[in-house]
């Protein structure tokens, strides 16, 4: 499959969707910044390569890959050693389990039993596509198959996933794929080939697959399917709405989903949301999608953000740090009605060295949004900023699974903002 170059990653400033006039970012300090080197061969995706990726996955090595929602990281599910290389090379912990990637429906069936009608109308409306399925496993797998080798699981997550690519190595790499997101254990996802490279510049792993940037962004959402009544492990595009219709049966959200959305207020207890009780699901218990720098995330209307921002920057700029600021297109638009030119550039030839502002997207458009978080959080850690504020969004469809993955990298900073009359601001 052919890319053309606007498909690909060439630098750092590869997925910042920023225009010129948008940035406050010093657009002329990103684009002259090098491409991450790497040591790990990648291949624009095409028949050979493709076929170079299954055999090195057939034979117990580890191969990178994009998918829909972002780039995984396989290998054969049913071999150990490939799987144990897999949780070493991410540096993952062992009892975060893996999602097994199949391309068909028969093999679903081998790998579980007593799945339940409503599971039915999941596959049907969303397969392929970015849901995984945790259902209860077959009897006569190996009893660590869906987790790490020296574990033990009596559940599998499944997913068939509708990118050509993905479904092309899976068929012909003639296994069923164990595949985590191709990126450190911790850090955001990488939703382009370069982010792989650069998370595994250290040769961990055997091969990219280059497909450009996934149209998606985030990772599936998650459903337990072994129950009376569908329960969302972790959210994702598909919403509980979506399931819902799918299903006519209202499904429940994880307790674990729920334990960390912070009060209201400042919330200071960093991971809160983790719990004893073993994941079925990735992204449920560890430090998830977080960038390097501490990042709060910012709830309440445009005004108040902004009038906060401004607030922060004439705080800390004197006190020497960088600050990195996201916002969507309205949050921006009003930040730039305060004319701040004391922090920042006024067009993008004047160099920033203090404050980086990102656009994260189009509320009215929050898929743009979900497409772009990951790879602004990647921004701000090749920038060396020293705190990240990011605007959060309204909790509903697509919404909810954005601010999972935003209060995660957050780590529970969350600061409902009050309006801007309490800045006692002009703009």
């Amino acid at each position: 499959m052919p890319l053309t170059e606007k498909d690909t990653c060439t630098s750092v400033v590869y997925a910042v969707p920023i225009s010129s006039e948008d940035n406050y970012a010093a657009n002329t300090i990103l684009a002259t910044a090098e491409q991450p080197a790497t040591a790990v061969p990648l291949l624009l995706a095409n028949e050979e390569a493709i076929a170079t990726a299954a055999n090195i996955i057939a034979g117990g090595g580890i191969a990178a890959f994009p998918t829909e929602t972002v780039y995984g990281l396989g290998a054969d599910a049913s071999n150990p050693d490939a799987v144990a290389r897999v949780y070493h090379a991410k540096g993952r912990p062992g009892d975060n389990p893996l999602i097994s990637h199949i391309a068909d429906l028969d093999a679903f069936k081998q790998l579980t039993v007593d799945v339940l009608d409503y599971a039915h109308g999941l596959i049907k409306s969303f397969w392929p596509g970015p849901l995984t399925l945790v259902a209860k496993k077959s009897p006569g797998l190996p009893h660590w198959l869906g987790g790490h080798p020296n574990g033990r699981a009596g559940t599998i997550g499944i997913r068939m996933p509708s990118h050509p690519i993905a479904l092309a190595l899976i068929k012909e790499s003639g296994c069923f794929i164990a595949a985590p997101s191709a990126n450190k254990a911790g850090t955001p996802s990488p939703t382009c080939a370069q982010h792989v490279a650069a998370d595994f510049a250290d040769g961990s792993i055997d091969f990219i697959l280059d497909g450009g940037a996934v149209p998606g962004g985030l990772e599936s959402t998650v459903v337990d399917i072994t129950g009376p009544r569908p329960v969302i492990l972790r959210p994702g595009a598909i919403t509980p709405e979506m399931v819902w219709k799918a299903t006519r049966i209202e499904p429940l959200m994880s307790k674990e989903f729920y334990s960390h959305i912070a009060p209201r207020g400042v919330s200071t207890a960093a991971e809160s949301f983790i719990t004893s009780e073993p994941p079925r699901a990735p992204g449920m218990k560890y430090r998830h999608y977080a960038p390097k720098a501490p990042m709060t995330l910012l709830v309440g209307d445009e005004d108040g953000i902004a009038a906060y921002i401004i607030q922060q920057a004439a705080k800390k700029l004197p006190e020497g740090r960088k600050m990195g600021i996201l916002l969507t297109t309205q949050a921006m638009e009003r930040l730039k009605a305060y004319k701040p030119d004391r922090f920042f550039p006024k067009d993008q030839n004047q160099q920033c060295e203090a404050v980086f502002a990102l656009l994260l997207g189009d509320k009215a458009a929050p898929d743009t949004i979900a497409k772009n978080l990951y790879a602004c959080l990647r921004q701000f850690d090749s920038l060396g900023v020293d705190e990240i504020y990011a605007e959060g969004l309204t909790q509903d469809g697509l919404g909810i699974a954005i601010m999972d993955r935003m209060k995660k990298a957050a780590e529970g900073r969350v600061v409902h903002v009050p309006d801007k009359n309490s800045f006692h601001m002009h703009g």
